[in-house]
């Protein structure tokens, strides 16, 4: 695996961790690592806090998944079946040495008015922490991300090198059947739980 800021470098997940509690990383560095399925990914630091680095990878796994096989939001992320699928599913693709150094975030959703925190080791941002602004959701989830601030920076890639739209945490307000995504062009979108789109590996590491 490899790190790339203004150089290239070799580095273990176990070293990554250590640059973490160092404050040696920055937004917008990247990792470089394949997933036991041989796909390579490359993940980002979004966003830095006196607790943690989140990473969200450049691109987007090939399947494309729902948000939810009933079409309905009910219970919000925590209860979906893509919160399984990221935690199960997509868990154990990601190398030992990974899951090791990975720590649970904290993941704030707010549905129907209902405030709910949780931990997750692997998760998606909300729709605020992407466009630092509530269009589909109508709540302020979080705080918006700071690799987020720059637009090109939303935008995703399929495996062929297409853009791909990509569903986050937050449902639709006044949508029982609704989930919030990012459209292929960047912008704030939202689609039927139903609907099958694709999704980025995310996760943190604490300080």
């Amino acid at each position: 695996m490899e790190i790339t800021r203004k150089r290239t470098e070799d580095a273990s997940w176990a070293q990554v961790k250590e640059l973490v509690a160092a404050g040696a990383l920055k937004v917008g560095d990247e990792i470089s690592d394949n997933l036991l399925t041989g796909q390579k990914m490359v993940y980002v630091v979004a966003d830095i806090t006196e607790k943690e680095v989140k990473f969200v990878s450049k691109d987007l796994l090939p399947e494309r998944v729902v948000w939810n096989e009933s079409g309905r939001n009910t219970g919000g992320f925590k209860e979906s079946d893509l919160c399984r699928y990221l935690n199960e599913v997509v868990w154990a693709t990601l190398p030992e040495e990974l899951r090791a150094v990975i720590s649970e975030r904290e993941c704030l959703q707010i549905v129907e008015g209902k405030e709910d925190r949780f931990m997750l080791k692997l998760w998606l941002p909300s729709e605020f922490e992407v466009f630092g602004d509530s269009w589909a959701s109508e709540v302020e989830e979080g705080q918006q991300f700071e690799l987020f601030k720059d637009p090109r920076n939303r935008v995703k890639f399929d495996q062929d090198g297409e853009r791909a739209a990509w569903w986050l945490l937050s449902v639709c307000a006044g949508h029982s059947t609704h989930a919030c995504g990012v459209a292929s062009n960047g912008y704030a979108g939202s689609g039927s739980c139903s609907n099958a789109l694709r999704v980025p590996v995310c996760f943190s590491i604490k300080k």
